[in-house]
């Protein structure tokens, strides 16, 4: 994967700033599916099966030395561990199958923008690096989602300033992908 970090850049602030703008327009809308997200059963299962079958791929990729032999469990050990996930991890799967692929993401993303040398690439780096340690908080407590949402809604001001700040980040992310162009 060979990405320019300014049009990672501009993506991310692109993607964010829809996502903020959706959230200040249908707040009602919005806030209902943030917290109904996290109890959703199909986007859970989708996004655990394309995260395990990512990181058997990534495991296929490296040498083990004198374990290569083993990789051809994973031909087994896939399935079954996507199986096993989604029939008794079923709480809560949407949130973990999310930030596991953000997790998986965020990793090739860093990859591919690594050797730029611009801002937009100390941009992009910082922005993956604050998503990628959330998503390993809520991979590990998931519940904290809907208690994040709820946190933020029960006052106005600090909806506010979580939109504030979303659209602080888009902009910097943005801004910075195009001085760099």
């Amino acid at each position: 994967m060979n990405f320019e970090a300014p049009f990672v850049s501009i993506y991310f602030g692109a993607l964010l700033l829809a996502f903020y703008v959706w959230m200040w327009r249908k707040p009602a809308q919005s806030q209902a599916a943030m917290i109904a997200f996290p109890r959703t059963v199909w986007p859970g299962r989708v996004l655990i099966a394309i995260s395990v079958a990512w990181f058997a791929y990534n495991l296929n990729q490296v040498d083990l030395g004198r374990f290569n032999n083993l990789k051809m469990a994973l031909w087994v050990a896939v399935p079954l561990g996507i199986y096993l996930i989604t029939q008794y991890l079923p709480d809560l799967l949407s949130v973990r199958g999310l930030c596991t692929f953000c997790l998986l993401g965020g990793q090739s993303v860093l990859v591919a923008v690594r050797w730029h040398g611009s801002i937009s690439q100390t941009a992009v780096a910082l922005f993956v690096y604050v998503v990628m340690v959330k998503c390993m908080f809520f991979v590990l407590y998931p519940h904290l989602w809907i208690r994040a949402v709820k946190w933020m809604e029960a006052e106005p001001k600090r909806r506010q300033g979580a939109l504030l700040s979303g659209f602080a980040v888009a902009a910097a992310l943005l801004i910075c992908g195009i001085v760099s162009l």
